[in-house]
């Protein structure tokens, strides 16, 4: 039997029949059924993987201020935790306001992680851990027996 269809708005006729369209058909519909669980599935994983690091990195963060005497709710006040990040690296606070221009703001933060690893003893490229690999350096000084030492007032 001669059967047309139509391909990307062109007409084709061929010999093809039901038995193995139907064929072709249920043998991808099974697939797309299990590669739907497994990919589901991934994403159900992932989510809880994304949620347990970024409830870790508030404990993290949170910790990080308590232990320089800044307010720990701080970190989930937009504008407000730029603020403490400052007052932690022992800058004024207002230096945040540089967000607005942000080639300075981003020099601004480098600086200012150079000074948060220094204000917790640590050296100056232990900086550079805390500006591009928070996830693992953010963790370290919240954790570990390091003491936040705060500027000496003049």
């Amino acid at each position: 039997m001669n059967y047309a269809f139509e391909v990307s708005g062109a007409i084709a006729t061929g010999n093809i029949s039901p038995e193995a369209i139907k064929a072709f058909g249920d043998s991808f519909g099974n697939m797309g059924g299990v590669l739907a669980i497994i990919l589901g599935g991934m994403s159900v994983i992932g989510t809880i993987i994304m949620t347990a690091i970024a409830v870790f990195m508030i404990i993290s963060r949170w910790r990080v201020f308590e232990k320089a005497g800044l307010p720990g709710r701080g970190i989930f006040i937009p504008f407000y935790n730029r603020y403490l990040m400052f007052e932690l690296g022992g800058r004024s606070g207002w230096n945040f306001l540089w967000i607005l221009f942000p080639p300075v703001f981003i020099i601004l933060m480098i600086i200012n992680d150079f000074k948060i690893a220094k204000r917790f003893g640590k050296p100056g490229i232990f900086g550079l851990g805390v500006r591009w690999v928070k996830i693992i350096f953010i963790p370290i000084l919240a954790f570990d027996k390091s003491k936040y030492t705060p500027l000496k007032k003049k």
